[in-house]
């Protein structure tokens, strides 16, 4: 029986411990003084004019990130960029890359707590950066909502199914939502990786993109790769079951699953094969 108490005590600690630094596993933010696009001579060759901007999020917490244009003036088409949990803006450039020979403009920022932005990251912080991230698109640059395609990579996508689905409640829908490694829920992705511990009970920020999703009447494509053991392929096959079978528009909800393709290298792997399925994902919208 003592055995029995000291492992129960131990689980116990392990809980709390666990409870207390769950936003700092989920948000390993990388942190920089200052990312200005003039640091980035690179974007240079595939965007003719870049632009840092900066606009307050729900707190007044300052968020920072770029606009991205192929050409001098607006293109029709803007790409809202919402990347995942590690790492900041500048480590997309693949995205930024598919972007630009889809002559597609990019506006990309960095949550609350990551990059050169202000703040501290949470579930209600990084919603509410991602609406002011669309009002900004929307007030202050000039485009219009249904030519904005909103993109989340692994925990962008958590968020920008729950923007997704504000705009279609607001009757502003986006006019695509594309997803990369994304789940159903944060629940179940932890519980997968947290087997040992009481998930449901402890997590904060649960990012339940499964009660969000029926609500996007906007078309819907996803990526995933058959080897992910961080968000696995079944989560993202459920996420995709919850959506509408065809947007409001009339174009089939779409899953591109990728063979011997882990979480973090699906653009890496397959850039050819999605910039092709994403080009004319743009081209029916």
């Amino acid at each position: 029986m003592y055995i029995v108490g000291v492992m129960l005590i131990c689980y116990l600690v392990l809980c709390v411990v666990a409870a207390m630094f769950q936003r700092q596993l989920m948000y390993p933010a990388t942190r920089a003084e200052s990312l200005p696009l003039a640091s980035f001579p690179e974007l240079k060759r595939s965007f003719e004019k870049l632009t840092d901007v900066a606009f307050p999020s729900h707190d007044e917490a300052i968020i920072r990130g770029w606009h991205l244009q192929v050409q001098s003036t607006p293109s029709e088409q803007l790409i809202l960029l919402l990347h995942g949990n590690g790492g900041h803006r500048a480590f997309r450039t693949r995205w930024y890359e598919l972007a630009s020979s889809l002559k597609t403009d990019v506006l990309t920022i960095d949550y609350h707590g990551y990059g050169d932005s202000e703040g501290t990251p949470s579930e209600p912080a990084l919603i509410s950066d991602a609406k002011a991230t669309w009002d900004y698109a929307v007030t202050k640059l000039g485009y219009l909502p249904f030519k904005i395609v909103i993109l989340g990579e692994s925990l962008g996508g958590g968020v920008g199914v729950q923007l997704a689905a504000i705009q279609c409640r607001r009757n502003q829908a986006p006019a695509g939502l594309i997803l990369s490694a994304t789940f159903s829920s944060m629940v179940e992705t932890a519980s997968c990786k947290f087997r040992w511990l009481p998930v449901n009970l402890m997590l904060q920020d649960r990012y339940h993109s499964d009660r969000h999703i029926p609500e996007v009447n906007c078309p819907v494509l996803q990526f995933h790769g058959a080897d992910d053991n961080l968000v696995p392929l079944s989560l993202g096959q459920r996420l995709h079951e919850l959506a509408p079978a065809v947007s409001r528009s009339g174009i089939p909800r779409s899953l591109i699953v990728f063979p011997q393709t882990e979480h973090n290298n699906v653009l890496r792997l397959n850039a050819d094969v999605m910039r092709t399925q994403i080009a004319e994902f743009l081209r029916r919208l």
